[in-house]
């Protein structure tokens, strides 16, 4: 089974793009590349001293929302991998683990 992971960007806007990310043999290395991409765009938007729920609410607005599909074109559980979830920890790690009240 081959595992695919689209990137989702523009989405606030009328026309999103869609980017093939990649095609994995496992599902593991489908959602290791996921992750992958969620932490690009957050390391690039990282700015010193930013807060967390400022780096989670550009990503939100601004990042790519990854995918996986297997190749019967079923798209996978969130369960298994949520890119707000994932997210959500990764801006609460880089910023120092601190959710302003």
């Amino acid at each position: 089974m081959v595992f695919s992971v689209v990137g989702l960007s523009g989405h606030r806007e009328p026309e999103a793009q869609v980017r093939r990310v990649g095609e994995y043999e496992t599902l593991d290395e489908a959602v290791t590349a996921a992750k992958r991409t969620i932490d690009f765009f957050l390391f690039r938007e990282f700015k010193p001293g930013m807060s967390s729920q400022a780096l989670f609410s550009r990503y939100q607005e601004r990042g790519e929302y990854p995918s996986i599909f297997r190749d019967d074109d079923q798209t996978l559980d969130v369960q298994r991998f949520n890119h707000l979830d994932y997210a959500l920890i990764r801006c609460l790690e880089i910023c120092g683990g601190k959710w302003p009240r």
